[in-house]
């Protein structure tokens, strides 16, 4: 991961994922691309065209000149975590953020996408957010989501669910770049239910082909996916999940369950979605 782009409106819930997007850049090697997107106001077809034109100057100059205070905020919360060495580079654009986003991660052959979720706005009160939801579910590259209640404390262990495919095996390269990284220990857990059950053979040739590299591997007899998910999560002080989107139906699932109300460590636990290819 040589580009990653990091969409920000500078709330507390984007600062807060902005240590996380330098962290994984520092971990990467990776210049940091920091992105705020703003839309127009729709103005009534009668209105006067040179009013108009004048009310679209004045928004575009006050976002430029936010945008503009912003940025040094950014470089200090960078030097306080004494990450002011990586490389950033600052994006304004108007538009829909899904829109740009869909066509910076072409323009600039963007590796990975990260943003802070708000659990209190989008998909009404639920972990993901309604941007964060879109950007899983339309572009081609991760998104590493991040929890508001997220706090950065390292990254030590890594939880990834997995079916044991061959697209798995992809996946888990990737992972373990990541992980090399932070000097983390990658926990692949299978939950085995009555439709999805691994033959033990395939088990153990994941086992044995990755006999020397720092994974664990579980294996969970449950028909309730997302509760094993979460309780692993609990059970094993999991600091960031990755999971491949395989359907929208499952990871919509997997985050808006009712086991929220009764699981809350994983509302801390950032979340690595990739695609299978």
């Amino acid at each position: 991961m040589k580009k990653i782009l990091f969409p920000t409106d500078f709330s507390e819930t984007a600062n807060n994922a902005l240590i996380y997007a330098l962290r994984m850049a520092e971990n990467q090697k990776a210049t940091l691309f920091v992105l705020h997107a703003y839309e127009m106001p729709v103005i009534s077809a009668t209105a006067n065209p040179v009013m108009v034109q004048d009310v679209y100057k004045t928004i575009e100059l006050s976002n430029f000149e936010n945008f503009k205070d912003q940025v040094p905020q950014i470089r200090d919360i960078a030097k306080k975590h004494n990450l002011d060495h990586v490389p950033m580079h600052f994006i304004l654009e108007e538009g829909f953020l899904n829109t740009i986003l869909k066509k910076r991660v072409k323009e600039e052959d963007i590796d990975l996408v990260v943003m802070g979720t708000n659990g209190n706005s989008g998909l009404d009160k639920k972990l993901l957010g309604s941007n964060t939801a879109n950007a899983i579910s339309t572009l081609d590259v991760p998104v590493l989501s991040i929890p508001h209640d997220a706090i950065f404390d390292g990254i030590d262990s890594i939880a990834f669910t997995t079916l044991f495919t061959a697209q798995d095996k992809v996946t888990l390269e990737k992972i373990l770049k990541i992980a090399k990284g932070f000097d983390a220990t990658v926990k692949c857990v299978h939950v085995a239910t009555a439709k999805d059950r691994v033959e033990a053979s395939i088990i153990e040739s994941w086992k044995a082909n990755y006999k020397d590299e720092n994974i664990k591997f579980y294996i969970v007899d449950s028909n309730d996916v997302e509760k094993s998910v979460f309780e692993f999560l609990d059970t094993e002080n999991i600091d960031l999940l990755v999971s491949v989107k395989r359907n929208r139906s499952f990871f919509e699932k997997l985050f808006t369950s009712s086991m929220t109300k009764k699981l809350s460590y994983h509302n801390y636990v950032p979340v690595l979605a990739f695609h299978e290819e």
